[in-house]
């Protein structure tokens, strides 16, 4: 039985930070959860996919985070209490709702769970999505391990629901996939009619309506501050005064800990702890700053934390020293480590952090090999990159490839080298119909996953219509959104409680939106795809509009889990020693699968990893890959 499902209050069980969130919002009674997958926020929802039936939960993978946001926000009106889960680029896309939703107010309590990557892993940027918070004027909270998250999800939707006001939940990487002991609470069984409201002054957002709406909206956020200046939204630890004294939020609180026990000062220093950073409660934070000579602020990116303390500070004339990122002894950007905030600590305090074990850490981790990710052996992906390459090799120029969001972004590494941008879900289309419009001669291609087609990449396609753009839209339909964890897209035909539906299908949107030249082909036969690209290219041409390709197979870590699931085999394909003549093509495929014996001078291929999907085959001009027989 999942985690989730136990109803043993108090037990004390190992959890993951998207579990553990997961397992808030079942204590807090959610009865509506929405998202869209993005790394390091996609398990929420994934666990939640797992218990609804069960517990009388809704949910959904959302076309995207702006329609997963709204979807959360409608049932929040009307009384259910709703989250809407994403990566911290997602939140960019909400702005406009969010906004409006903060000036409505909910009913229901709403959280935004908004999950931020300092490093950044798995992200093009690692934008402070607290600020936000700050900008449509909701309330800001972020925990700072598994178990801080669970409790603060069931204490901030409630904060939410009691203020009617959406609640950013913002956490990083570390919580999400950390794990720690998680103390479970009660499973809320209460389950609320939903009656949504006719309230034409508040939620008929209109220019009036709005005027009239936004001074209550401040007022929600001036109550919010009582509400959370107790716990579990403030903690103090340690003396009451001090000279030096520590203010923290999220995971570098616990990395503070850790320095001051290492170093014998556990007891020895005030610390206030944070896990609601806009609005501040200030009557709290002022109490702890006219306890101290001067305070270390300890936060990930930037100095939004900091920045508040530093201006209550000379609002009330206090003579503190504030440190932190403003003076320069932490850096704006990156995920923290321990080493990070003992070496701040270290030099403010006067003590040699240097001699602890994150020294050691750090020496064995730099004798760790650096390697370059690369698309899985069979990817049809690597398929699609080599037929575009291949036509433009026929067509003697080096066309431009505008990339988009996804696992087939590892198309930008040696030896395919095969896309020229990466920058946000959809912009390829976007970018490259602007290229052509611009007066680019050579050939430009936008390469597109299903899923960030349906996401962002539909207004583009429409807009490279009407525009009338000559480029070539590639949409690469493996049919999930992989790089995420392998959750369903609008084209995989089933739901994320893995209930049937109806799968979209990209060539049928193209045909629809009046695209003149659409095909679908496989990205394994290289040759027949590669007239395609060629064609689709001149066709672009001549029309002056858009052509679009479907290059459909599916992720083949998904065919392959079917085949071992039955008990099939794979047969891996092999190469004739005596016809290879170690040119490297087959290598250029940047096939994992595949090496190369420099004193043979001969490629081989690691049976274990590969699947038989033959692409090296076609690309070998000697003939020397084959399909063993069965047996042999």
């Amino acid at each position: 039985m999942s985690l989730n499902l136990l109803d043993q209050p108090g037990k004390t069980v190992l959890m993951m930070g998207n579990e553990a969130i997961a397992r808030g919002a079942l204590e807090a009674g959610v009865q509506f959860a929405a998202a869209y997958p993005g790394t390091p926020s996609s398990e929420v929802l994934a666990f939640l996919s797992r218990v609804c039936k069960q517990t009388g939960m809704y949910v959904e993978w959302s076309t995207n985070e702006k329609v997963a946001f709204e979807a959360a926000y409608s049932a929040s009106l009307a009384g259910l209490r709703s989250i809407a889960v994403m990566k911290h680029l997602g939140t960019h896309w909400i702005l406009d709702p969010l906004a409006v939703a903060a000036i409505t107010g909910v009913h229901g309590g709403l959280l935004v769970i908004s999950a931020d990557d300092p490093h950044p892993h798995s992200s093009q940027s690692s934008v402070d999505t607290r600020f936000h918070g700050r900008i449509v004027n909701i309330p800001v909270v972020e925990p700072s391990d598994p178990n801080d998250a669970k409790q603060l999800v069931v204490h901030a939707i409630e904060l939410s629901e009691k203020v009617g006001t959406p609640v950013l939940f913002r956490y990083t990487s570390t919580v999400a996939h950390g794990k720690s002991p998680v103390k479970l609470g009660a499973l809320r069984r209460e389950r609320r009619q939903p009656r949504f409201p006719r309230d034409h002054g508040r939620l008929v957002s209109i220019a009036p309506n709005a005027r009239r709406n936004i001074p209550k909206m401040f007022e929600r956020l001036e109550s919010v501050k009582e509400v959370i200046s107790q716990k579990p939204f403030v903690e103090r630890f340690g003396p009451s005064s001090g000279e030096w004294g520590l203010i923290t939020t999220g995971v570098p609180h616990n990395y503070a800990m850790d320095v001051l026990a290492l170093e014998g000062l556990l007891g020895d220093v005030p610390v206030l702890k944070l896990a609601a950073t806009y609005p501040l409660p200030e009557d709290i934070v002022l109490d702890f700053l006219s306890s101290v000579d001067k305070v270390l602020v300890l936060e990930e990116l930037e100095p939004f934390l900091e920045d508040q303390v530093i201006k209550l500070a000379k609002l009330h004339n206090l003579d503190v020293q504030v440190y932190g990122k403003n003076t320069g002894h932490l850096k704006r950007y990156g995920e923290y480590s321990p080493e990070i905030v003992g070496e701040a600590i270290s030099k403010l305090f006067g003590i040699n952090y240097a001699a602890t074990p994150v020294a050691a850490l750090r020496e064995v981790s730099s004798m760790i090999e650096r390697r370059i990710p690369q698309m899985c052996a069979g990817c049809p992906h690597r398929g699609s990159y080599l037929a575009i390459k291949s036509a433009f090799k026929k067509l003697g120029v080096q066309g431009i490839v505008f990339g988009d969001r996804g696992c087939y972004n590892q198309g930008t590494n040696p030896p395919l080298d095969a896309i020229d941008t990466c920058i946000a879900m959809g912009s390829s289309i976007a970018m490259a119909a602007a290229a052509k419009k611009a007066g680019e001669e050579r050939p430009v291609v936008a390469v597109i996953g299903d899923s960030t087609f349906f996401h962002g990449g539909l207004p583009a396609l429409v807009n490279a219509v009407v525009n009338k753009a000559p480029i070539l839209v590639a949409v690469f339909d493996n049919r999930w959104t992989c790089m995420t964890g392998h959750q369903p897209s609008p084209a995989t035909g089933v739901t994320a409680t893995g209930e049937e539906t109806l799968a979209l299908k990209p060539e049928e949107v193209a045909k629809a939106l009046n695209v003149p030249y659409v095909k679908v082909v496989s990205p394994y036969n290289l040759r027949a795809a590669e007239q395609v690209v060629l064609e689709a290219l001149q066709k672009a041409e001549e029309n002056g509009l858009p052509s679009l390709i479907v290059f459909r197979a599916e992720c083949t870590l998904q065919v392959l889990r079917r085949i071992r699931k039955k008990g099939g085999k794979l047969w891996p394909a092999a190469i004739d020693p005596d016809k290879c003549v170690g040119c490297k093509e087959c290598i250029m495929t940047g096939c994992p699968a595949l090496g190369f014996d420099e004193e043979k001078g001969k490629a081989f291929i690691y049976p274990e990893k590969c699947v038989g999907c033959m692409i090296c085959a076609q690309v070998c001009p000697m003939g020397a890959i084959f399909k063993p027989k069965v047996g042999e």
